[in-house]
């Protein structure tokens, strides 16, 4: 970590190689932990407690002079699993379950020992913004801060009817994301970085939050100089709010008041153990994001084109799989479409997009794919390079690792990507090609993170839409794992027939 003369801390070394380090912030005086060059603090505490009359207000940032644990991570924001997805969501990123409070915005850092400020990486869990924690061992920073030497941050953010009520009953101001970022403005060099240089990433819920933050920001006006989109973007949406889901929860909780302020009393004082057995059964609704022309804009991606964004460099794309971890037990394409689209497409009109011959299971496969991950990083690709941002840089990700399918026909998995990145992989049967593709692409992101406008690995280059360029990286397909050939330069819109053909008349204002 590198030490501002005027930063005041302290070191006392403990049993062997270990060390506590101290380090004072407007949370706290923080007492994490040091271990072969890297500092390690959990569970700061950046938000007051969102209960009682703070349950669904903005959050109010947290203060204190006093000594604060910074070991461990704090509790995560109460989780809801909802539905047919529930079991395998679960198995995946619940197992085992991590403790669960309404008291859970907290944050961690891991900051390297360096001779030079270092640049700052800050993480956006995914989750379908229902559920997730930065405590999730798959985000474990340690690793990518380390060998990248970059500062790596992460936090919670209130999930499911906590932190995006969609409620008529409350105002549409305030956003946990903001006050992290604030956060890491006001207190990031104390742990030796440099916050000029935040890039922030996320992956599906957590890419369409850091989409939400790129296209909230005027030019200009970002707390981050980067920003990197794995797995989902933010696309055209209705302006109108639904606020069927919270409406209905308060009558099933016995808050039968009109839509106001004797409401939302009756509601804040419903037990948050309550309203989680509400929302993780079957009559419940899922909440998401509520257009505010504030924090969420209804036409992002005009607004790209109109430059009215944060304009800084970042990359975007998929992986090859998305859509097989949400096309389980789905097995009737009529029965699918009906229930995504209406009346709107038939399954004629899909199947003609995809290969003859394909399982309806996989098409409704490819379909999730292209439909929410694919197309909006095309979208957003063209979108910024037509406005002329000239540091952009898509890919498609296809590397699949026998050790790493979680469920028959994973693939390239929805958020499989992570583990390489963040070097989580599992070390069981791990092959030395997986052990070699994680240490790529943790080279990848951290040259990212480190320089936004120069490509962050041989032969990707900025992109630039079309049929006459090759500028798509196709990330690690046919087992080509190494930094040096990684990158598989493909024809633009080689991936973008569905996109252009149907799926983009719903995703853009334009179409």
């Amino acid at each position: 970590m590198y030490f501002a003369p005027a930063l005041a801390f302290a070191l006392q070394l403990s049993v062997g190689w270990a060390a506590s380090i101290s380090v004072q912030t407007t949370s706290g005086l923080l007492q994490g932990s040091q271990t072969n060059g890297l500092s390690t603090f959990k569970g700061i505490r950046f938000g007051q407690s969102p209960t009682g009359s703070l349950r669904w207000e903005p959050p109010v940032a947290f203060t204190s002079t006093a000594s604060q644990n910074a070991t461990t991570f704090g509790p995560a924001c109460v989780q809801q699993f909802p539905f047919a997805g529930a079991a395998i969501n679960e198995k995946i990123f619940n197992t085992p379950p991590v403790p669960e409070s309404e008291d859970c915005l907290f944050l961690n850092v891991w900051a390297p020992t360096s001779t030079t400020p270092t640049p700052v990486l800050i993480w956006i869990y995914g989750g379908a913004l229902t559920f997730g924690t930065a405590a999730t061992p798959e985000y474990d920073g340690s690793s990518l801060a380390a060998s990248q030497n970059i500062t790596v941050v992460s936090f919670n953010y209130r999930t499911n009817v906590f932190g995006f009520p969609t409620a008529p009953d409350l105002p549409t101001v305030g956003n946990n994301l903001e006050l992290a970022f604030q956060w890491v403005q006001t207190n990031i060099a104390k742990f030796g970085a440099d916050p000029k240089q935040v890039t922030i990433m996320g992956q599906s819920a957590g890419a369409r939050s850091v989409a939400s933050a790129y296209a909230s920001h005027a030019p200009g006006t970002a707390p981050f100089r980067a920003a990197i989109m794995l797995s989902a973007a933010v696309e055209s949406r209705s302006p109108t709010p639904n606020f069927a889901a919270f409406n209905a929860m308060a009558t099933a909780l016995g808050c039968t008041q009109a839509p106001g302020a004797a409401r939302l009393a009756c509601l804040k004082n419903v037990s948050a153990t309550t309203i989680r057995a509400y929302t993780n059964g079957a009559s419940s609704g899922t909440w998401t994001s509520m257009v505010d022309n504030v924090t969420v804009f209804s036409d992002p991606i005009q607004r790209i084109r109109n430059k009215q964004t944060a304009g800084v460099p970042f990359i975007i794309g998929n992986a090859q799989d998305d859509g097989s971890l949400f096309a389980i037990n789905q097995n009737n394409l009529s029965i699918y479409l009906t229930a995504t689209f209406g009346t709107l497409v038939t399954p004629a009109q899909v199947r003609a997009l995809y290969t003859s011959g394909l399982s309806d299971n996989l098409v409704i496969s490819e379909v999730v794919k292209d439909f929410v991950f694919l197309c909006p990083a095309e979208l957003w690709g063209a979108a910024a390079v037509g406005a002329g941002q000239p540091n952009v840089y898509r890919y498609a990700y296809g590397a699949s690792f026998a050790n790493m399918q979680p469920f028959v026909g994973a693939g390239a998995w929805h958020s499989s990507d992570l583990f390489e990145i963040f070097g989580t992989y599992n070390r069981t049967g791990a092959t030395t090609a997986e052990a070699t593709l994680s240490s790529t692409m943790q080279t990848i992101y951290g040259n990212f993170v480190k320089d936004p406008t120069t490509p962050p690995a041989p032969h990707w280059a900025k992109y630039v839409p079309g049929k006459t360029t090759t500028t798509l990286a196709k990330l690690a397909y046919n087992g080509n794992v190494a930094l040096s050939n990684v990158v598989q330069a493909a024809e633009s819109n080689s991936l973008d027939s569905p996109c252009d053909t149907l799926w983009n008349k719903f995703l853009d204002v334009r179409e």
